[in-house]
């Protein structure tokens, strides 16, 4: 049978347990609104990018590109290196399974952003190429998109023709949903529509640098902003799973203590009327009065 002790030292443990648990929440509320504002920059910068994309295509057309032929497909996935955000990870390993198919998956390469990804992948007989510890907060995400870029880098070279990303996708006021969003080859089609947009200046802008060196940089930059988007937009879905779970945890263990609580306090008042009792009953054994 339980004791008023155990039922405290439960209680307390209870408190300090939620303690815990609201720090949690706090420090994911925090960096959740990071990366959300993170996101909406980003949107400022591909503006720009664009614009200057759309300057170098209207002044000497788009450059030709050959056609995508043999060569084999890599893929960048973006999960977490920590738990605490429920089904994260395995959502979107499901969906990638959905999307590509086990054994399409299987002839790729794989490049995964979280260990904990990289170790489920592993579980589901995806062995990844690489692994990298995904940032652990803001400002490692720069380091860490040039990192994957590096990479791709050597993909190419060694043959790889098609990349494509998957990440979970934030969503205000959710914990988001898994996507999957094509890298290389580059989108014609995008670059062609940029170069027959109107321009919104009355001028076209001016470089001192050769288009043709030009272009490849802002291709560069724009290849960094879809794989920094996705980082951070996985980043933040991470963050918004474990602000849920940790709400839940939260709820459950209010409940618990309220339990606990009630536990406690009718225990307790079942000592105190079993202590008066036997004061009753010692003292009608001492005076002799019968009732």
């Amino acid at each position: 049978m339980e004791s008023l002790n155990t039922l405290q030292r439960q209680i307390e443990t209870s408190g300090k347990l939620a303690s815990i648990v609201k720090s949690l929440k706090t420090l994911s509320a925090v960096n959740l609104r990071q990366y959300e504002q993170a996101a909406q920059a980003l949107d400022a910068y591909q503006e720009t990018i664009e614009s200057a994309l759309q300057g170098v295509i209207r002044e000497t057309g788009l450059p030709a590109a050959g056609a995508v032929v043999g060569g084999w497909q890599g893929l960048v996935i973006f999960g977490s290196d920590q738990g605490l955000c429920g089904r994260f990870n395995e959502r979107l390993v499901d969906f990638m399974l959905e999307k590509q198919g086990f054994e399409s998956l299987r002839q790729s390469r794989l490049l995964v952003s979280g260990v904990r990804l990289g170790a489920r992948l592993a579980a589901a007989g995806l062995e990844p190429e690489e692994t990298f510890w995904s940032p652990g907060s803001l400002a490692g995400v720069n380091r860490h998109v040039y990192e994957i870029i590096l990479l791709l880098h050597r993909w190419q070279q060694q043959g790889c023709q098609r990349v494509e990303l998957f990440f979970n996708r934030y969503a205000p006021g959710g914990s988001g949903a898994p996507v999957r969003a094509p890298l290389l080859p580059l989108d014609n089609e995008r670059l062609r529509g940029l170069g027959q947009k109107a321009w919104p200046g009355r001028s076209l802008p001016l470089s001192a640098l050769a288009p043709e060196k030009i272009f490849p940089a802002l291709i560069q930059q724009d290849l960094f902003v879809a794989i920094y988007r996705a980082q951070v937009q996985s980043l933040a879905s991470e963050q918004a799973s474990r602000l849920y779970s940790l709400q839940q945890a939260e709820k459950n263990i209010e409940e618990h203590r309220d339990e606990l609580t009630a536990r406690y306090r009718n225990l307790r008042q079942s000592a105190i009327t079993a202590e008066l009792l036997d004061l009753v009953a010692g003292f009608r054994s001492v005076t002799g009065h019968p009732g």
